[in-house]
């Protein structure tokens, strides 16, 4: 099956998107703890509101997100491990791009001291790269969903049938769980625009691979890490996801795609935010210096 792309943003409000951090086989309620090798497990939150939508910890106090969380939500609190911290109101600051244009990536501090090493930022993973994706996204039925469709017509027609169809995939179930799951870099997509900014992206596709993650409905903000010797580095945020033509509402189906910021692109950015001293070692360091699937739609998340 093959169309023309559409996004869908993983966020809270909007009509159409996928699934959670959406994890192939089983019956959907596993990787809900750390896996083995940790892979970033306690860097990736959540915002308190509305919307449990997904934040990812950089270091000294600041997260990141998506601006479309932000404009959407308007989060003022995020609840990470087991501990809730308070948003700094002023402290919202948005990424851009070379050339000054916004994307859809948004940074923020929090009042409390977070107690985790900052996290390590990796260049743009190479294609067929493994990745652990982590999102706060909706939760999955516990069987496969069939459907037989139609591809002769715009848009495709979807009929759900018990066996033999030429799709397949997962409903939504209700609820959304912090959960992980794996997948390999499928490609480059370059600047896209999810319509709240435009952003250097990567993709992953989702096959139906045990084990195997699509993003969803409250994912964006989440972390997508790749392992570099025996660390795990920080190399993306999940945004958008790739749906089908005419796909049902509320489901994931093998094929479509998961849309993420290239963190490489923007770290120079990101690390000069995230080193900015306190205001009060800002005044010491002044007093004493010496001290110093081919698709159709896309969904935000």
């Amino acid at each position: 099956m093959r169309g023309k792309p559409f996004i869908c943003l993983l966020a809270a409000g909007l009509a159409a998107g996928s699934e959670a951090v959406i994890v192939a086989g089983g019956d959907g309620t596993q990787n809900t703890t750390a896996p083995t090798g940790g892979q970033g497990w306690d860097y990736v939150g959540r915002i308190t509101g509305s919307a449990p939508s997904s934040v990812t910890y950089l270091g000294n106090n600041w997260f990141i997100t998506a601006n479309h969380i932000k404009v959407l939500d308007n989060p003022t609190g995020v609840l990470l491990g087991a501990s809730e911290y308070t948003i700094q109101n002023t402290s919202w600051t948005r990424l851009a791009n070379d050339g000054g244009s916004d994307t859809d990536l948004m940074l923020f501090r929090v009042d409390q001291t977070v107690g985790l090493a900052p996290v390590a930022l990796a260049s743009s993973p190479a294609n067929g790269a493994a990745l652990t994706l982590i999102g706060n996204g909706r939760n999955r039925a516990t069987g496969l969903t069939q459907w037989n469709v139609n591809t002769g017509v715009d848009p495709w027609t979807w009929t759900e049938t018990g066996s033999g169809g030429n799709a397949a995939g997962y409903k939504w179930a209700t609820g959304s769980t912090k959960r992980w799951g794996t997948n390999t870099k499928e490609g480059n997509a370059g600047l896209v625009d999810d319509g709240f900014g435009i952003t250097d992206m990567f993709y992953t596709d989702f096959d139906g691979v045990v084990g195997e993650a699509q993003g969803a409905t409250y994912d964006s903000g989440g972390g997508v890490f790749v392992q570099n010797g025996g660390t795990w580095e920080l190399a993306g945020i999940m945004l958008t996801t790739g749906t089908f033509s005419g796909q049902p509402g509320g489901t994931a189906v093998f094929g479509n795609l998961t849309y993420i910021a290239n963190l490489g692109t923007y770290a120079d950015q990101i690390n000069g935010i995230v080193a900015i001293p306190e205001p009060s070692a800002l005044i010491l360091g002044l007093l004493f210096p010496a001290a110093a699937w081919f698709i159709r739609r896309t969904f935000l998340l």
